[in-house]
Formats: C-alpha cells, sequence, structure tokens
C-alpha cells in the first residue's frame, strides 16, 4: 500500500463509533472545559465521526455560535443553524475555512490515519485566530497486557489478537507513535501552552472498550486471518471481549491541547 493509499481503516458505523464516543467524550470534553470554549464561538470538528462531539460544542457556542462538521463519511452528520457539515478527503482536499477564522479546532483519531498528517495539522493552526486553541487526540501503541482471562490460553489469544490489529494499522501506514510525537510538532510550529496528557485504563469483558476491540477484529478479519490468527481464535476473542472475567489495559489515548500565539 503505497502512501496515497492510507485511509481511516474503520467504518463509520454505530458498532465503532458508539464505544468510541462513549470512552473519548468525557476526556475530550474536559479538554474544551481547560480551554474555555463558550458562547458564540466559531468551532471546527475534523473527522466528526458520529457527531458527538459536534453536538456537545454545538450546545455550548449556542444559537449565536457555529460549528464546522468535517468528516470523509457524512452519513451520520446532520446540519442545522448552528452546524454545517462538509464532506471532504482530507488527503486530497483542504480543510474548509479562511485563515483565522475560528476559535477552536479539535480532532480525534484523524491525523495518525493520514500520510499528509503535518500538512493537516499545519492548515489547522492556520486555521484558529490568535489566541484560539488546538484540542487533538491520538492511539498511541503500547503493549498489550492482560489483567485477566478466563484461562492462560484465552489471555494468549487476547494479546495476539490485539497485538495483530495494531500491526495491520501500522502495515497499512497508521502512524500508531504520531500522539507520542504531535507536542513536540506543535512547538516547533510555535504553539504556546502545549500540554499531552496519556490515558489508559482497564477495559473489562462487556464493556465499551472491550466492544471496540472486538468491533476492531471483527473489521479486520480477514487479514488478521492472513496473518496467521485463526478463524476459532478470532471467534474466541468476540466471546472474551463480552466476558466480565477478562481484564485488560486498554488502547492508550494521547491527548493534546495547544494555543495559537495572540
Amino acid at each position: 500500500m503505497t502512501s496515497t493509499e492510507v485511509r481511516y481503516q474503520f467504518h463509520n458505523s454505530t458498532a465503532q463509533l458508539g464505544p468510541l464516543q462513549e470512552i473519548l467524550d468525557p476526556i475530550t470534553r474536559r479538554e474544551f472545559a481547560a480551554v474555555g470554549v463558550k458562547p458564540g464561538q466559531r468551532v471546527l470538528d475534523v473527522g466528526a465521526g458520529a457527531g458527538s462531539v459536534v453536538a456537545h460544542l454545538a450546545d455550548i457556542v449556542g444559537p449565536c455560535g457555529k460549528v464546522i462538521a468535517v468528516d470523509l463519511d457524512t452519513r451520520l452528520l446532520h446540519p442545522t443553524s448552528v452546524v454545517d457539515v462538509y464532506q471532504r478527503d482530507l488527503r486530497h482536499e483542504p480543510i474548509p475555512g479562511e485563515p483565522g477564522s475560528v476559535d477552536l479546532v479539535t480532532a480525534r483519531c484523524v491525523l495518525e490515519h493520514l500520510p499528509n498528517r503535518r500538512n493537516v495539522l499545519q492548515q489547522m493552526v492556520g486555521l484558529v485566530r490568535p489566541g484560539g486553541w488546538l484540542v487533538l487526540g491520538e492511539i498511541v501503541r503500547t503493549p498489550v497486557l492482560v489483567h485477566r482471562a478466563p484461562s492462560d490460553a484465552d489471555a494468549a489469544v487476547i494479546t495476539a489478537v490485539v497485538d495483530g490489529i495494531l500491526t495491520i494499522l501500522t502495515g497499512r501506514g497508521v502512524d500508531l507513535s504520531w500522539g507520542d510525537e504531535e507536542p513536540a510538532v506543535l512547538l516547533t510550529a510555535g504553539m504556546n501552552h502545549v500540554h499531552t496528557r496519556w490515558h489508559a485504563e482497564t477495559w473489562t469483558g462487556g464493556g465499551p472498550g472491550c466492544a471496540l476491540y472486538a468491533d476492531n477484529a471483527t473489521q479486520l478479519r480477514d487479514p488478521l486471518i492472513h496473518g496467521g490468527t485463526t478463524p476459532e481464535d478470532l471467534d474466541r476473542f468476540v466471546e472474551l471481549m463480552a466476558d466480565p472475567l477478562t481484564v485488560l489495559r486498554s488502547y492508550q489515548f494521547a491527548s493534546t491541547r495547544a494555543q495559537k500565539p495572540q
């Protein structure tokens, strides 16, 4: 796969985006509170997905504000008097907007998937007004850690499948170290008050995090099997992700905010 073919690796579906929102929305909302999003502001959500962040921002900025939602797949996004929706392939098309026209740009699990991530980040910085903010988030690869499983064999299945998911993503051009690199890139770009927090927690079978793991494995079933995982192990993995006896470490999520100089 060439760099021009790199794309977001998961479909915009309720099974994918529902658990992701449940896990990540509280983190993102704390960042918005920290940067002080206010009524009447103009904000931009790049990679808006199913629109939970868009809806939250629309509630904050109110009828005198504006939320611009951008995604490759906009089927789950709905324009309103406050929300404008744009379909864009950011590998080839620019983010809509004029330089210095928004108070906040946010993007979550987007830049790591783009081959031109540094260029897209430069676009984001350019769109923010002086004094405005970026709020970004990326999945960062860490070793798989199983805290509990019904058996040692099940723990080995969990470890192999999660590691296989991450290996496939890396092989397809997803940069799972980008979240670690982002603070330095933002500082080099002249941004102020750059702050990153890395989040990880235990996920228990039957919860949203394990539902996300199960959906990721389901969507990547064919390449996982091609890579050597047996169909039986994949089926067992999905069962284990619904079993409350299963406890493992989550994906690590790097949440970064940065302010454009006045």
